[in-house]
């Protein structure tokens, strides 16, 4: 309840700093507005935004009919962004709240999280906020909205999932191993990368899953990789961006980071910086997830 109050102040707050209704059309049951709000953690790098730009591009070549949007929800990024370019990206909430001020009838919430983690449950009570401002208040809410669900998030989507990159990357697995590097967290949600592993080891036992801050650790790699022969390995974020983490945790100079320990235990290391966003085969499985969002709606 005190969560759908916040937002019902952020609605209050949009009505309010509007000059007049009548400069955003609004949709009707019979001539409905419908939109997209693209949300994702953010990025301040070109080649973090790269990804997620694709996806958004490739949303918009799905539904060309459909206005998209795109909302941050890591305040940090958003500040610096417009700190640095002058740049303004808002977070759910206050995107959500000016479609609904617009006049959006219809809005689907596309998730580009890899896992239904913290970040994932946060998007999902700003989401069901509106839904019950939308139950108490029709016109203030909207007549459908709906959340896609993250990329790994039912058992088919980690084999569907492993596919993709084993057929990515099957030139590097034959040669060496080839490791994928996911956010991690302590939320149980982590358990994800555990059943990702295996599916990933059902298309080739030299794909390699690990964490920066979960389960499985760099020791737990390491380790498995210590009992083969492989002198090759490949890193790749497990990530929808290749960001900061990509960047420095993974394929940066630093003594701790994931290139410099594997090539301190003799590998030859070459990072692959590309998020999962910039793979066709994965922004299709996203794009899936947002179909099924919209199947959910019933006029």
């Amino acid at each position: 309840m005190k969560y759908v109050n916040c937002l019902l102040v952020i609605l209050a707050l949009a009505v309010l700093s509007a000059s007049a209704a009548s400069a955003f059309p609004a949709g009707s049951v019979e001539n409905p507005k419908k939109g997209i709000l693209v949300v994702a953690f953010g990025s301040s790098m070109p080649e973090g935004e790269a990804s997620i730009e694709a996806v958004t591009d490739a949303v918009r070549k799905a539904y060309p009919d459909v206005e998209t949007r795109v909302a941050y929800t890591s305040r940090i990024i958003m500040r610096k962004i417009a700190r640095e370019n002058g740049k303004i990206v808002d977070e759910p909430a206050i995107a959500l709240a000016k479609m609904a001020y617009e006049g959006f009838t219809d809005v689907a919430v596309l998730s580009t999280h890899v896992i239904p983690g913290e970040e994932y449950d946060d998007l999902k009570a700003v989401v069901d906020g509106f839904k019950a401002i939308s139950l108490t208040a029709p016109k203030a809410g909207f007549r459908f909205i709906e959340l896609s669900a993250p990329l790994l998030s039912g058992a088919e989507d980690f084999e569907r999932l492993a596919g993709v990159l084993a057929d990515t990357y099957a030139e590097q697995t034959k040669k060496g191993a080839f490791v994928f590097v996911g956010h991690g967290t302590h939320h149980f949600a982590n358990a994800a990368y555990g059943t990702l592993q295996f599916a990933l080891w059902e298309k080739s036992p030299n794909i390699f899953v690990g964490t920066i801050e979960g389960l499985p650790s760099y020791d737990d790699v390491a380790s498995r990789l210590k009992t083969s022969k492989i002198k090759d390995v490949w890193i790749a974020p497990a990530m929808l961006v290749a960001g900061d983490h990509a960047h420095n945790d993974i394929a940066g100079a630093e003594p701790d980071s994931w290139k410099s320990l594997f090539e301190a235990q003799g590998y030859k290391v070459t990072p692959i910086l590309e998020g999962l966003g910039q793979n066709a085969a994965v922004r299709n499985l996203i794009l899936d997830k947002l179909r099924e969002a919209w199947g959910s709606f019933k006029p």
